[in-house]
């Protein structure tokens, strides 16, 4: 650990600090402690400069991993007790002797204290924002069609308050970050470390030894699910012999696509541990990221899944998303394939050409392990992320 991590000047007083007295504290009401950007990467980030880091989120138990400190809360029961009670219960986990203190909220009902905790408390208050929220509400089936709009426009209104009265705003995106005008801002992308991609990189086969043609990595929602059987319908007419990898699949969705489709031809996983998908996605040719309907909320999406795909060595088939595009380049773009007409037959189209031709996707495969290893990992902004928090203390 460096001199400049131990003691820091100009603190909230003008004051030196040494770190080793302060706390930072990620929260989250909505992610498990061992979420793969709250502990993996955040958390871990931090312990190698501030000795005292805590996770405070939904786990089995008070826990401590890689110098890391978990308080563990009970899985929420219920989208209500979600918003309203468990925001309260988070913030007084985050409670604690050790002064000054820097929270980090990644989850916007944690935000709504955000105020109250800065005129009653002496804590630095960093949002983590993870989503377009208020869009994302008009996708809410639970939410009555004729409020959607004017809750969309309300929480927007309310998160951009909330958000200016803490310390910076840390977002997934440069396009969601600049929603917000608060001076203090930075873009983190939801990038893969380097441990995930050395492993991949050691577990990854030869394309032609690789069991799967496709994967799917990641939860869906009813539509996502129905778009994606009718892809594995048309990829299976033209590779009757094909098989496909479904990991974080839900139990409702796993009983719809097992009445449709054989298990020698799809094998489907549910909650699946961090740790092994970079296994699993080392064993398949081709991975698949799909939005049948570009809604406002993903155009600010940036799919971490895509990027994993590339670690293990796969090539990439993608719905077109703005933020994905931009952050890509020309140079990235040119290795990845988007479909911008959001037709099953298309992406069964696109996926036959690159089976068809593995040097094209080999070359694919070179060029974006490449891409990942010196630019598109998260360890490329770690210094960034420190600093960042570094400088909250001189506000």
């Amino acid at each position: 650990m460096s001199d400049r991590a131990l003691t820091m000047q100009d603190g909230p007083h003008g004051e030196p600090i040494d770190l080793a007295a302060v706390e930072v504290v990620l929260v989250s009401s909505g992610h498990a402690a061992l979420d793969h950007r709250v502990f993996e990467k955040e958390a871990v980030s931090l312990a190698r400069y501030f000795p005292n880091v805590r996770v405070v989120a939904a786990h089995a138990g008070d826990a401590r991993r890689a110098g890391i400190a978990i308080f563990g809360l009970p899985a929420s029961t219920h989208r209500w007790e979600r918003f309203l009670l468990r925001p309260l219960r988070c913030l007084r986990a985050a409670r604690g002797a050790c002064c000054p203190r820097v929270l980090i909220l990644h989850d916007v009902e944690l935000l709504w204290w955000a105020p109250l905790m800065k005129r009653f408390t002496d804590w630095r208050i960093i949002y983590d924002v993870h989503e377009d929220f208020g869009p994302l509400m008009l996708r809410r089936q639970w939410i009555p069609r004729p409020l959607r709009a004017l809750i969309c426009r309300g929480l927007e209104q309310l998160e951009r308050w909330c958000a200016a009265q803490s310390d910076g705003i840390i977002g997934v995106t440069e396009t969601l970050v600049d929603k917000f005008s608060h001076p203090r801002r930075i873009a983190l992308y939801n990038l893969p470390g380097q441990a995930f991609i050395e492993q991949a990189a050691e577990q990854a086969r030869p394309l032609a030894e690789r069991r799967y043609d496709l994967v799917h990595l990641g939860t869906l929602s009813a539509e996502r699910a129905t778009f994606l059987g009718e892809v594995l319908a048309a990829h299976f007419a033209r590779y009757p012999q094909g098989r496909a990898l479904l990991i974080g699949i839900r139990p409702e969705q796993r009983a719809c696509f097992g009445a449709r489709f054989s298990a020698e031809r799809v094998t489907m996983l549910e909650t699946t541990p961090y740790q092994e998908i970079s296994g699993l996605l080392a064993d398949c040719r081709i991975g698949i990221n799909i939005h049948p309907v570009l809604y406002p909320h993903l155009r600010c999406a940036v799919p971490v899944k895509v990027f994993e795909y590339m670690a293990a060595g796969a090539g990439v088939v993608t719905s077109y998303l703005p933020e994905l595009h931009r952050l890509l380049g020309d140079d990235g773009a040119a290795h990845v394939i988007t479909v911008e007409t959001p037709a099953p037959e298309r992406f069964a189209e696109e996926i036959s050409r690159l089976l068809q031709q593995p040097d094209v996707l080999q070359q694919h495969q070179q060029a974006l392990m490449q891409l990942i290893r010196t630019r598109w990992h998260w360890e490329a902004a770690e210094q960034r992320f420190r600093q960042f928090v570094l400088e909250t203390f001189q506000q």
